[in-house]
């Protein structure tokens, strides 16, 4: 099962899970706009995606793409659409108009323009429930055309065919989701401890318009595909 394929294919899906993409934007908007638990129930919901979606491959997906060759196109249109929404979501919260504080002074720690009592990041942050968060990763990739195509076309080509095809998909499948799982955990945590620390509204204004304007390219390049 452990063989040279098997390491092949563990090297490169490495490699992809840690390249930057849509999920990874996901993820960091989370991070700055949410908070740190947020970003972790995304996390969640990524790799309850990616678990979904390697099922489905096993149980023959490919059937469904290939018999109606429409419905890839409508998926990469749903996650073009579903991407430049958190993007514009984002846009919108970084633009937003500030409200005055209690000195006269602009606030915009707090979404709604309203500083937390006591003016910390996290104090503002956290405001999408845990159902929500892992909805949001959950959607990111089921909607993601490259990682339909990972389960459905790359994965399979590391099955021979002496191999039990069911029980060596599953090993493959656990390894990128467990992959996956680490590698965003970590990401996701380094980026809350970062966002956090941010105090100044500016700066997280920018960041928010940062990730915001990735999400709508990436949403923008999905649908150029």
């Amino acid at each position: 099962m452990f063989d040279a394929r098997y390491f092949a294919y563990a090297t490169i899906s490495a490699l992809l899970v840690i390249s930057p993409g849509a999920t990874m934007a996901v993820v960091m908007e989370t991070a700055i706009e949410e908070g740190r638990a947020a970003a972790m129930y995304t996390v969640l919901g990524v790799n309850i995606g990616n678990s979904t979606l390697a099922l489905a491959s096993a149980l023959g997906m490919s059937f469904v793409f290939t018999h109606w060759p429409w419905t890839l196109p409508l998926v990469k249109a749903a996650g073009a659409a579903y991407l430049s929404y958190l993007g514009l979501r984002g846009l919108w919260l970084a633009f937003r108009p500030l409200k005055p504080g209690p000195a006269g002074g602009a606030t915009g720690s707090d979404r709604r323009g309203v500083a937390p009592a006591d003016g910390s990041a996290a104090a503002s942050a956290a405001r999408l429930g845990p159902r929500a968060a892992v909805a949001r990763g959950v959607m990111t990739n089921l909607l993601n055309p490259p990682v339909i195509l990972f389960y459905m076309t790359f994965l399979p080509q590391f099955i021979g065919p002496q191999d039990p095809f069911f029980g060596r998909f599953v090993v493959l499948a656990a390894t990128h989701v467990s992959m996956s799982l680490v590698w965003l955990s970590i990401y996701a945590t380094a980026l809350g401890v970062l966002a956090e620390r941010m105090t100044r509204p500016l700066v997280r204004r920018a960041l928010e318009g940062v990730t915001g304007v990735l999400l709508v390219g990436f949403g923008v390049r999905l649908l150029l595909r």
